[in-house]
């Protein structure tokens, strides 16, 4: 049987436990430090599109 592999790094997920839900569904990771910048990424992702938002509304008319 094949494992699954890490969704950052892509090695494979060797210990469970270490997942993340977001809206394309559940990934897991092989460890705790791809979890984290997994995390860490998707906050910085979402403060640049919340940012952005705020912007352009702001450009309206």
């Amino acid at each position: 049987m094949e494992k699954e592999t890490c969704a950052l790094c892509g090695q494979p997920v060797e210990i469970e436990g270490f997942t993340e839900t977001d809206a394309d569904g559940i990934k897991k990771f092989c460890c705790a430090g791809c979890l984290s910048i997994f995390q860490l990424l998707n906050e910085i992702s979402e403060t640049t599109t919340i940012k952005n938002t705020i912007t352009n509304n702001e450009e309206i008319p």
